[in-house]
């Protein structure tokens, strides 16, 4: 039986109550910092070696390129992590957009903030996300900080977006149609539609760049480099980055598939070990068990979205598209949201 909204219950910040009260948000930053400072030092490092190992040209082209990346991840760490981590103990708040407060402009929306002098929330925000919003006419923020900066979410989701608090809405601003929540298969679901689009233009573009990535590293290390060790390892890395890349648009054309196929089917869950996030702070690994006509199974959660992994956690609900099989992975999700995955079960 399809899904009804009034039925699909999803994750939402308790208004009013700061968001690290969830220790699942703070562990999400701290894997983000800890990860950028990780891979700095063992840039840093492996640049160093390099240029000492092999002095040269390409060394010391290869060590401004680590240097390069290095530079980045020290604006995300001081521009995006920290501050977000200082933006956890502000409260949650709930805005409701009527008509007239809930602007677009390309990909950057504009919500009024309550209160006596104009104000206006503005965040960038993917399209099945606007589509989302247009429906929902609803979601959270917390900030601001004294720079105007503030996080903000969206009902079933829990990594917020930056966003900054400004005395006007961003230019070229129209009115945001509402849009109805439609009772409909996910092949209908404009939400998961337009989601679908997102994921298969990412896995493509990620897929390319990893190539392209393992192509430049294998070519560094079999021509620029004349040490055996460096070309060795070089090969190795090259080979893990391309076959990486080129699975992305499978897992893509297989949620599609599910899309396509099947209706949605909720399914009792609870969640027996705590979620872990991944060492990007966008996904996590968990277990559970679910209950299926025949009994119940074990259901695993390997590199999945952690939007997927709350909304099991704070409703005891797992949907599923198709009818779901022991020994099979099934395609998981949350009907009318942009949340999917592919999950084991037991």
């Amino acid at each position: 039986m399809e899904p009804t909204q009034e039925r699909v219950l999803v994750h939402e910040p308790h208004h009013g109550e700061p968001a690290a009260t969830d220790s699942l948000e703070l562990e999400i930053v701290s894997k983000q910092r800890n990860r950028l400072i990780n891979s700095m030092v063992v840039y840093v490092v492996g640049g160093g070696l390099v240029a000492a190992l092999d002095p040269g040209p390409s060394s010391a082209g290869f060590a401004a390129i680590l240097a390069a990346v290095t530079v980045l991840q020290l604006w995300l760490l001081f521009f995006r992590v920290l501050p977000c981590r200082k933006l956890l103990a502000y409260p949650a708040v709930l805005l409701t957009p009527g008509p007239g407060q809930l602007l677009v402009s390309g990909s950057k929306v504009s919500v009024a903030l309550p209160g006596p002098e104009p104000r206006w929330l503005v965040v960038r925000l993917p399209a099945a996300k606007r589509v989302l919003l247009a429906g929902l006419r609803r979601l959270y923020f917390i900030g601001p900080d004294p720079r105007g900066r503030v996080l903000v979410g969206l009902p079933g989701g829990i990594n917020g977006r930056f966003g900054r608090v400004r005395t006007a809405p961003e230019p070229g601003s129209v009115e945001s149609a509402e849009q109805p929540r439609p009772l409909v298969a996910a092949l209908r679901d404009p939400v998961v539609t337009t989601f679908l689009r997102e994921v298969r233009l990412r896995s493509w573009g990620m897929a390319g760049s990893f190539v392209l990535l393992a192509a430049g590293i294998w070519a560094l290390g079999n021509l620029a480099f004349d040490l055996p060790a460096t070309g060795t390892f070089t090969t190795f890395l090259a080979v893990v980055y391309a076959v990486t890349g080129l699975l992305m648009p499978v897992r893509a054309a297989t949620l599609a598939s599910a899309v396509r196929e099947q209706p949605w089917q909720e399914l009792h869950a609870t969640l027996d070990t705590a979620i872990t996030p991944g060492t990007s702070g966008a996904v996590g690994k968990a277990a559970g068990r679910v209950l299926l006509p025949d009994g119940e199974a074990v259901v695993r959660f390997q590199r999945v979205p952690l939007d997927l992994l709350v909304n099991v956690r704070d409703t005891q609900r797992l949907w599923v598209l198709g009818a779901p099989e022991r020994g099979r992975r099934v395609v998981a999700g949350l009907p009318g949201y942009p949340v999917l995955a592919l999950v084991n079960l037991r």
